[in-house]
């Protein structure tokens, strides 16, 4: 095991519990995120997601965005990068996503365990962080978002999920990673049945995660404009 990152991470979250006085909902997101690092980093999690294809995409979805979505829900994680415009966090997350599963890059993290634990995993956790920082940044922050590139933001990487587990499952016959060779234990046999169960779980995860902060974001765009028809006159007028 050399995940350390995601361990050394995961300890010091549960850590801060007990040195800040923060409320019981803040401490329970990041509690929620601090164990979810420290389970992805040990095993049998961290050994099921390196042999596995399905696992691995669980394994995907945990790190880049359920632990990060909790991390930054806590208030815990300090905005990163103020001055860059927020559609760069955007575009790196679904770019990372994207790039470590195209056949090539990913047999070739996969292949090894140094890449994938000290690399691919905490760049995983990292982008994950930023674009949440992004989507979840309050209205009252200091560092102005518009709500226009939160709900972008959103609907991008939904769409973005969806086109990767369909070109994985249904635009596809063949498997794509010769890494993932055998993989026992699949209801359905051969390398392209535990593909087409990833690109399930892949697009399983955007409903997950995306749909109830989608519908926060909506609330929250209610809430500030006073009606969700309000909101959207708004947006569509030339100046909003």
């Amino acid at each position: 095991m050399i995940e350390y990152p995601l361990l050394v991470l995961g300890l010091w979250g549960l850590w801060r519990l007990n040195l800040r006085r923060i409320s019981a909902a803040n401490k329970l997101w990041l509690a929620a995120g601090s164990v979810l690092l420290v389970i992805s980093a040990i095993p049998p999690f961290s050994t099921w997601a390196a042999y596995s294809l399905p696992n691995h995409m669980v394994s995907h979805i945990v790190l880049m965005f359920l632990a990060p979505l909790c991390l930054v829900a806590s208030g815990e994680v300090p905005p990163l990068a103020k001055r860059i415009h927020p559609l760069v966090p955007l575009v790196v997350l679904n770019v990372t996503m994207v790039a470590f599963h195209l056949p090539a890059i990913f047999d070739a993290s996969m292949g090894s365990e140094v890449m994938r634990s000290l690399l691919v995993e905490p760049l995983f956790l990292f982008s994950g962080v930023w674009y949440f920082s992004v989507v979840l940044a309050p209205h009252s922050d200091k560092r102005v978002i518009q709500m226009r590139w939160q709900l972008g933001g959103v609907i991008l990487t939904t769409v973005v999920m969806f086109v990767l587990a369909m070109s994985m499952s249904i635009f596809t016959k063949t498997a794509w990673y010769h890494s993932m060779a055998s993989m026992p234990g699949m209801e359905m046999p051969g390398d392209f049945g535990s593909q087409q169960l990833a690109a399930a779980i892949l697009w399983i995860c955007g409903d997950v995660w995306a749909v109830p902060l989608f519908v926060v974001l909506i609330r929250r765009l209610a809430a500030r404009d006073g009606s969700l028809l309000q909101a959207v006159d708004r947006y569509s007028s030339p100046s909003g």
